[in-house]
């Protein structure tokens, strides 16, 4: 199964550049840790809840941990494809990390019709199964399939993000040719990762009866590690699917 042998090469990746990976990650990630962990320590719950007058630093910090987050995608993608040395600086390094959040621009403002669409049909949904009195099982379902698509669709676009760390001529172009005809793979990546979001709050709260600084830890580093698989699958679909390369 194409999607599984994906999967399993994003992760094995990560594993054999693990020491690029942290060299990468750590400050970026110490940041991240900082931004999610903090606040809700404060606070005294494993939820992200921004108050009163630390919305303006925290929007802040937030703003500058996808900045780092992007340089070090930046990095990582042209490390993995193209042999470079792991480090965040480099010759040209902003002119990449200014195309990859145009990159980003474009893919949001391609995602936002469909959450648009998404959003307005739950809502619908919802209030039927409030005006019958009830929230059936099937609204969580018709939620989670939503998911699976908007996340397969993503994924899709997502490809497009490594090319533009390299600076390919035409990411756009490649990567969505690269990936015609791959629904069902798409579809199933989109499964496993809506899957894997759906499961993270279960752990946290599990981790929390026993001790709730734990579970503010865990779930700011499960984040953080989600975020590296997901960067790790891009590097992997742009090369597999627009490159050719070979899974192992």
């Amino acid at each position: 199964m194409l999607a599984f042998r994906l999967v399993v090469h994003a992760l094995r990746q990560l594993w054999d550049n693990r020491g690029a990976t942290l060299r990468l990650s750590l400050f970026p990630g110490l940041l991240w840790l900082a931004f999610t962990a903090g606040p809700m320590l404060l606070a005294g719950t494993p939820q992200l809840r921004i108050e009163g007058g630390m919305a303006v630093p925290l929007v802040a910090a937030g703003l500058l941990g996808i900045i780092l987050y992007v340089v070090m995608a930046v990095a990582w993608h042209r490390h993995v494809l193209l042999d470079e040395p792991a480090r965040l600086s480099g010759d040209g390094r902003w002119r990449q990390v200014l195309a990859y959040l145009g990159r980003m621009g474009m893919i949001m403002l391609a995602v936002v019709p469909a959450l648009i669409a998404a959003v307005v049909l739950l809502s619908m949904l919802l209030t039927v199964a409030m005006q019958s009195g009830g929230q059936p099982a099937w609204i969580a379902a018709i939620a989670f399939v939503i998911s699976v698509l908007l996340t397969a669709l993503l994924l899709r676009l997502l490809t497009v993000l490594p090319g533009a760390a390299l600076r390919h001529s035409r990411p756009w172009g490649a990567a969505w040719a690269a990936t015609k005809g791959r629904a069902r793979t798409f579809l199933l990546l989109g499964l496993v990762m809506t899957g894997a979001q759906t499961l993270l709050p279960n752990v946290t709260g599990l981790v929390a009866t026993a001790s709730l600084t734990l579970a503010v830890l865990v779930h700011a580093v499960l984040s953080w590690v989600g975020a590296l698989i997901a960067l790790s699958l891009m590097t992997t679909l742009w090369g597999h699917f627009v490159e050719g390369r070979a899974l192992r």
